[in-house]
Formats: structure tokens, sequence, C-alpha cells
């Protein structure tokens, strides 16, 4: 049985006005536990886990008996952490952590149990309960940590991106009267990519010229590109791709609506394309050296180096609205990335198959990905995954502008996702956790050699296809 909730127009007008449709876990909720065996979660090193040690998981012992061991862990070495527990059974951690390029492949190998057979073991309420419990839950992201129409995993850090730019640039009179001369269109946020570049060229300047009728004293540049030798290159490359209409590989489906197999196209137009556009808008970038990423990409805009971050992960709107407190006069806002298709996804948590206790860490889980827990995590900056608390009112309130900014942008992106995710080989590989890091190698290599662009993208084709082939569910051909 899926567990995906489908959004009819009135229920969108619904999760925009109301919250009281959903129900609210509460820790009273959890009935007495006779396993108090103590649990382990993984959690990313940060706010969350500070939270979680502080305030939540105390209560949660309070509420049932029952102690939680919390692993702290940097992002890099999450994967590798738990899957050499996972593939060994060593039941070290009840709950993990994970991002979603790995949901289908830990899903296909056992390692995560569905959340409605947890509940079905559980919850008093059954699956019913669980159904309800995700509603808020935006669709998208449950559909990437979702396999074969059952959801393993609930999302709490949502880095859909949006374009991170600085209005006060771009409402500048004299800015928009050289922009309409030059182009001949009005100055705004870009929609196209087109724009972007267009955009991207016009604000890149040199020390003694004039910004916003300001003397420059450094170079200053229309965007920063996360182009650095890290996995974040790929989701620029992919971003783009996707808006071009291309795909890396694409999934095709029965009348049924099952999956068949994918296709690895042998046509390279649209890749090379991407690589073509984006050296063409590499000079328009702050310089960017190797280990150039998403922190450095934030810190330029919020230190008045950039006039946008056109691909930025919304979970660090925080960090660039500093610029409003560094940068005198500067105003940051958040539109859609220009092309429409953002890389999205989320960090998820979900119950190993090798618990020693899965019926508290089914409770613990539900705790987390409560309306409070959500709330209170916003609250410390990170960006929800549920409808409810991205759209609540609390965060449009200006004075919360450094934290809140760019939920409602997260949440139109998340909401225009909703029925495209099925259309992606990247949200619906199993092997996808393999694949990604030679998406990245190799746009990497791209944006280094351009010239050998067309090699690079064939060897990659002849990669997804072997991996998909030799470790995948589902077979992949190229066509």
């Amino acid at each position: 049985m899926a567990l995906l909730p489908r959004l009819s127009s009135v229920g969108l007008l619904l999760f925009l006005t109301s919250t009281s449709l959903w129900a609210e876990f509460s820790l009273s909720e959890i009935p007495p536990l006779d396993n108090k065996t103590p649990i382990t979660l993984v959690a990313e090193t940060g706010f969350w886990t500070d939270y979680l040690q502080t305030k939540m998981l105390p209560a949660f012992t309070r509420q049932t008996g029952i102690e939680v061991k919390v692993v702290s862990t940097q992002l890099d070495d999450m994967f590798n952490l738990q899957q050499a527990s996972l593939r060994m059974a060593k039941g070290e951690f009840d709950l993990l952590s994970m991002e979603a390029g790995w949901a289908k492949e830990w899903a296909a190998n056992g390692y995560t149990v569905p959340l409605e057979e947890l509940a079905g073991l559980y919850d008093p309420g059954g699956t019913k309960a669980m159904s309800r419990y995700l509603e808020p839950y935006y669709p998208s992201l449950l559909s990437i940590l979702s396999y074969r129409g059952e959801v393993h995993a609930i999302p709490y850090n949502n880095y859909v991106m949006g374009n991170h730019f600085r209005r006060d640039l771009f409402e500048n009179a004299d800015e928009q009267k050289h922009f309409l001369e030059r182009y001949g269109y009005p100055l705004k946020a870009p929609d196209t990519l087109v724009q972007l570049k267009d955009i991207a060229e016009f604000f890149t300047r040199k020390p003694g010229d004039v910004l916003a009728g300001k003397l420059l004293k450094q170079p200053f540049y229309g965007v920063a590109l996360m182009s650095g030798n890290k996995p974040h290159i790929n989701d620029e490359f992919s971003a783009i791709l996707w808006s071009m209409g291309d795909r890396w590989f694409t999934p095709v489906y029965e009348d049924n609506g099952r999956l068949n197999h994918f296709e690895v196209s042998r046509n390279l137009d649209k890749k090379l394309q991407v690589a073509n556009y984006y050296q063409s808008i590499k000079p328009f970038a702050i310089p960017a050296d190797d280990a150039f990423a998403f922190n450095e990409a934030a810190d330029a805009l919020a230190n008045g180096r950039v006039a946008m971050w056109p691909f930025a992960y919304n979970n660090l709107w925080l960090k660039s609205a500093v610029v409003e407190k560094k940068v005198e006069g500067a105003r940051l806002d958040v539109a859609q990335v220009a092309g429409g298709k953002p890389y999205v996804g989320a960090y998820a948590f979900a119950v190993s198959y090798d618990s020693r206790n899965p019926e508290a860490a089914y409770w613990l889980l539900k705790y987390m990905g409560s309306f409070q827990a959500q709330y209170d995590y916003a609250m410390g900056g990170g960006n929800p995954c549920r409808i409810d608390v991205a759209t609540h009112t609390d965060f449009q309130a200006p004075g919360l502008k450094a934290i809140g900014g760019a939920f409602m942008a997260s949440h139109q992106a998340n909401l225009a996702w909703a029925g495209d995710i099925r259309t992606m080989g990247h949200f619906t590989s199993s092997v996808m956790g393999q694949i990604y890091p030679e998406l990245a190698k190799t746009c990497f290599a791209v944006s280094r050699q351009p010239s050998h662009a067309g090699q690079y993208f064939t060897e990659l084709n002849q990669t997804i296809l072997r991996l998909q082939n030799s470790q995948g569910e589902t077979a992949a051909m190229e066509k």
C-alpha cells in the first residue's frame, strides 16, 4: 500500500491555509514499551544534534524509560560509518541518518524498514495512523524516500535549491536603467538560463567601477558557483540539465505503472550544451579553487562579493542572510532557480533492519518528525520538510526573515516537484548512492576540461549502465 499523499487543487489550498486538519503527534501517544533496551541514533553534527541531546531525547526517555545514545558525525563520514555496520548486521544503530540519494539503495538492500510495516507492528492506530502522520510532509520528499510505493524514512532537513540574490542591487534605479539599455529587458531575478548569464555578466565589475552608486575597491562578481571538486557541482549541472529538458538517465514504466527499465541516451547534445553553458557563466563567478562548495558560496554572498548565489541550497538561507548585517544597505531575497528545476532532496531518519529495539526506534522517529520538532528545528535555522511548518505564519514575520525568508520559496519548489520525481533516474534508481559520486566526478572533470566533455559524458553513460546492470534491481539500456 502506497503512503504517498496526493495533492488536489483543493488540497493545495488547504495546505496553504490550515494546519488544524493534521493531528499533531505528542509523547503522550506512545504506549507503554516493555523492551527497555537503549537505542542509538546517528545524527548530523550541529544544531540538530545539540537540540536532540538537550531537549527531545531527555523528554523521550522520561516518557518511555528508554535511554538514547547519539552518534554525532559530519555528513562526509555519515554514509561509510553506517554502511559498514549495516553490511555486517552489527546492530550498532537503531535509527539511521541518510541523504536522499541513499534511500532507495538502502531500502533495496533491506537496510531500512518501511514505516507502514512498523506502524502495523507497533502503532495502536495501525497503518492508517502512519498515513495520517505523513500527510503534512511534502509528497516530493516522501517520493524520493520511498521504495516500491512504501515510505522508508521521515525527512527533517530539506535542501531544495533557490536563487539567493541581492534585491537592493536589482532594485537600484541606476542599475535597472543601465541593464535595460544594455540587454533590452527589465532587470529582475532571472527566470531563464539566458537571463541568468546576462545578469551574471552585468553585475561583474572591476575595482574602480561603480556598483549601485558606490566605488568598488575590489572585484565584484555576478554569481557564486559551487565549482570545486565536491559533490555539489553535480547538483548545479543537474539543475541546468533538467531545466534543458534532459536527464542523466530515464526510468521507463509499463502501462500499469511498474518500472520496466532505465534508458541512457547516446545523444549527448543537451549534456554538451550544459557543459558549454557552465563554461560561459564561469567568467562571471567569483574565483573558486578545488575546495569551493556550498559554504564558500554562501560566504561569498554574505561578504558582499557577489550579486547572486543562483543554485543555493535553501537550508543555508540563514548563512546567506548574514549579508544584511555585514553589508550596509544590503537586502537579500530568494527566487526560484533559473530554468525552474532546482536540485531537491532531504536528509532523513529511518529505522534500521538490525535494530535491537525497533519499537522504541519507531516511536522516537515519530517524535522527531512531529510538528513541534520540525518547528523548533526551523527556529534554529533548518529548512523544514513539513508543509504546516514551512507555511506557518510565524516564519513570515519580518523579524524572522533571517530564519524563514526562504521557506515559502522552498514550499513552492517542493510542490512543483511532486509529479516529476518518478520521471528521474536520479530519484528512482536503487544504486544512486554509487552513481551520484560518478556524476560529481564527471561534472568536475567537464568543468575543468570542457574540450573533453564528449569523452567524459560517454564514459559516464557506460558507468551508469555498468552500475545499474550489475548492482541495480532494474536493467538499464543505451538508446
